[in-house]
């Protein structure tokens, strides 16, 4: 069976580094991997970056955890002055998605990235790898424009979220609004995979309400006890709850800035599964994520150790009222 899903993972790289990132001749690709990370999927990469002609590197750094979720190590960031592409790998962390330095250089289009961070290989093989991401990503820019074009964010849930936010107008990677779905083939361009979603950090400040989180959590999990979570101006100021909720409250507790409301997101992906895996659920059509945490990838100033998603499910998403999604279908 491991065989098998070995195979499964070099199909799926080829595409990846040929179709998804299309890498060409002479680029300098940059695998980053942690002691979490299965190399059997980094491996493949690095053949598949190869075979395109492309030169991999594959570096291995510490497992970050919660104080220093967002950080690459200084060699990794003084290597990207000479990367085209990195890959991020890691299991343990986001450190190559979320760290200053490449949020500098995809703004600066000195650098396109794809991350497969805290991901497994059935996040390569299973439920939202198989979506048709060329139409995935037209349709992502469509909702992109959209979101861009209007003043307020509204999320709401049968389980109780009653969340707005404003929507920040300064362009990040060339739009005010992040479109994450599977293709970077251009410098400044930045996917996921697997893959699907639109995101931006809201206007500094406006995140008022109340968020109910029934998915998955990063960092946290998945369970049966909602986390219910009250927002003013930005920034978290109560968290009820079980478990998972006691949880998140020590974090809050011990990582500064960490209470930040980072990030709104609605995913996409009609073949995302429901699975309890906060990566593959984010990015599921009708779902909605809220992070806390960093927002440097996302254009702000706010740098954390952490940047934690939280999956609300089957929500509706208004846009100035008028929904992209309702009641967990995508709608626009």
């Amino acid at each position: 069976m491991r065989q098998l899903r070995v195979i499964e993972a070099v199909a799926m790289a080829h595409k990846l580094v040929r179709v998804h990132l299309g890498v060409q001749p002479g680029e300098q690709v940059l695998l980053v991997a942690d002691p979490v990370t299965d190399m059997a999927m980094a491996w493949a990469l690095a053949g598949a970056v190869q075979e395109a002609g492309g030169e991999f590197t594959l570096a291995v750094m510490p497992a970050r955890h919660n104080d220093r979720a967002t950080e690459l190590t200084a060699i990794l960031d003084a290597g990207l002055e000479r990367t085209d592409v990195i890959i991020g790998l890691t299991g343990a962390s986001g450190a190559p998605t979320y760290s200053r330095k490449v949020a500098e250089l995809l703004g600066q289009k000195r650098l396109r990235a794809l991350s497969m961070v805290m991901r497994s290989m059935d996040n390569w093989t299973r439920g939202a790898a198989l979506a048709d991401y060329e139409e995935l990503d037209r349709l992502g820019h469509r909702l992109a424009d959209v979101w861009a074009a209007g003043s307020q964010v509204t999320v709401t849930s049968a389980m109780g979220t009653q969340f707005t936010a404003g929507v920040t107008k300064e362009p990040v990677m060339g739009h005010p609004v992040i479109v994450e779905c599977g293709i970077a083939r251009e410098p400044g361009r930045e996917a996921a995979f697997s893959d699907g979603e639109i995101s931006q950090r809201p206007l500094a400040g406006t995140a008022e309400g109340t968020l109910v989180i029934d998915g998955p959590v990063a960092k946290i999990g998945a369970g049966d006890d909602p986390i219910y979570i009250e927002v003013r101006r930005g920034k978290v100021v109560s968290v009820k709850g079980g478990q998972r909720a006691r949880r998140l409250q020590q974090i809050l507790d011990t990582v500064p800035g960490a209470d930040h409301i980072a990030e709104i997101g609605l995913g996409l992906n009609p073949m995302a599964l429901r699975n309890n895996d906060f990566e593959e659920e984010k990015k599921a059509a009708g779902n909605v994520h809220v992070a806390l945490g960093s927002d440097l990838f996302y254009g702000g100033t706010h740098a954390c150790g952490v940047h934690l998603d939280m999956v609300i499910r089957d929500a509706t998403f208004l846009i100035d009222g008028k929904p992209l999604a309702q009641d967990g279908r995508v709608v626009a």
